[in-house]
Parts: structure tokens; sequence; C-alpha cells
């Protein structure tokens, strides 16, 4: 799977294409942080907190360069269909 912004691939790594799709997934709806936790320890096997949460979706905004992932403050992360 790869990323597109304006016809430029966006380089991300495994983990965060999987996140970016659990978003995609989940489209207008709001995905709580214990499900992208779980999708994280599924993945690799590492002990996870919401901080690795915060750094990850960090990261992944900057690569896209936009805000689209918004943040559901004490619940998850939604993106929203525009």
């Amino acid at each position: 799977m790869q990323i597109y912004k304006n016809k430029e691939c966006i380089s991300l790594t495994p983990l965060e294409i999987k996140i970016v799709d659990l978003l995609f997934l989940n489209i207008n709806k709001t995905v709580s942080r214990a499900k992208i936790i779980d999708l994280i320890w599924e993945y690799t096997g590492n002990d996870v907190d919401d901080h690795t949460i915060t750094v990850y979706l960090k990261r992944i905004r900057k690569k896209l360069g936009t805000d689209i992932i918004i943040t559901i403050k004490g619940i998850g992360y939604r993106i929203d269909e525009e």
C-alpha cells in the first residue's frame, strides 16, 4: 500500500501505513487509542503506551503535511470524509 499527496508518494513506514489504513477504514468514526495500541502490539509484539501513539500520529501528520487526522481529546483519532 502506498499513500499519495498531489501525485507524490509519501514515504511512511509499514506501521505508519497500518495506522493510516485503520483510520481510513473507519472514515468518519473515531478510532480509540486502545484500538491503535492493539494494532501496534499485534504488528510489532512490543508493549505500547499512550505516548507512543502520540509520537506516531505526530510523525504521520508531519509526513502527510496536513491535519487530516483529527484528535478527539481523551478518546482517539478520526479522519473525516471531505
